[in-house]
């Protein structure tokens, strides 16, 4: 039986059909555009489909509608945003992409936390504004610097490794699987209890798989043991950070900033907690720091790669739900 693939992206069907042919053994199957549908022809287009490949410029949701019209519905492959209860609910198993350049997310960690070490944020607005506020933006070095690595997988060596050009003090890392002491001087890091890591560092980046061990590891109690001149940089997953708790750690200036690109909403809403601090410490990216010139193509192409597992009856990588 001919199966379908619904696309939400704003690419042709032949070259989504293209790419996910480049996996060998793939049975027939048809690529059907939805970019121009509307939300109700999408819900009735999704009844027929067997895998659905999201929009990754975020201007088509799968809600839960959609969802629940899903008859034959095996898969549906991020980025994009979809309605991850709705699928729990009904079985339909959804996955992301494995970062495919972590030099990107490493360089995306590195530019946030020197723009809230340098306050630039502040600084553009104030001088768009017509204020001259050289002397008081009181800008930081990263020199000098201790900076704290949660989870020292691919993403967070990168990190490591572009450090050792700033003359940074010490970098901490805290990971559950510790590399070969070899290793850590090549890296230049020191492992540490995350406590510890907590306590010490002047900026926390935030790189950790997700597991029942790492979900909420930053809460209330985790913001707290942190430095009143700290930052916090959060470029892994959502379920990592207690938003409502960094909220109102920044609102209450108990850290000195941070920045998300990761959220429990996305795109996010008027009423994500996160939304309501009225604070230039706070950096928002709309979950970008995985892609760039290099990167966009390899999201594209795994994506396709996964699909065309389901489709061959295999079990789909990089599972979210």
């Amino acid at each position: 039986m001919r199966r379908t693939v619904l696309s939400l992206a704003p690419l042709p069907a032949d070259f989504v059909k293209l790419l996910i042919e480049q996996t060998p053994g793939v049975p027939e199957f048809e690529v059907v555009n939805a970019r121009n549908m509307s939300e109700d022809q999408i819900r009735h287009a999704m009844a027929e489909a067997d895998a659905v490949l999201a929009d990754y410029t975020f201007e088509k949701r799968v809600t839960s509608d959609m969802i629940g019209s899903a008859r034959a519905l095996k898969l549906i492959q991020q980025p994009g945003p979809i309605d991850l209860d709705a699928c729990r609910s009904r079985g339909i198993r959804v996955a992301n992409t494995a970062a495919p350049n972590p030099v990107s997310v490493a360089e995306h960690t590195l530019a946030c936390g020197l723009c809230l070490l340098r306050n630039l944020f502040h600084a553009h607005v104030a001088t768009r504004l017509g204020e001259w506020s050289q002397t008081s933006v009181r800008p930081a070095d990263l020199k000098g610097k201790i900076w704290g690595i949660v989870g020292l997988g691919r993403t967070g060596r990168e990190v490591a490794r572009r450090l050792r050009a700033f003359e940074v003090r010490h970098v901490l890392y805290h990971d559950v699987l510790r590399p070969t002491p070899l290793a850590e001087q090549e890296l230049g890091v020191e492992y540490a209890m995350l406590s510890d890591l907590l306590g010490r560092s002047d900026v926390v980046s935030i790189h950790a798989a997700l597991t029942p061990q790492t979900r909420n590891m930053i809460d209330s109690q985790a913001l707290a043991s942190m430095k009143c001149s700290a930052i916090l940089i959060n470029v892994a997953r959502h379920e990592l950070v207690d938003e409502h708790a960094l909220a109102q750690a920044i609102s209450e200036g108990r850290i000195a900033g941070a920045a998300m690109d990761v959220f429990s909403e996305e795109p996010l809403g008027p009423y994500h907690p996160l939304m309501d601090v009225e604070s230039d410490r706070l950096l928002l990216t709309p979950h970008m720091a995985g892609i760039s010139d290099r990167s966009e193509d390899g999201i594209i192409t795994q994506a396709a790669a996964n699909i065309a597992r389901v489709l061959r009856g295999e079990e789909p990588e990089f599972l979210v739900t």
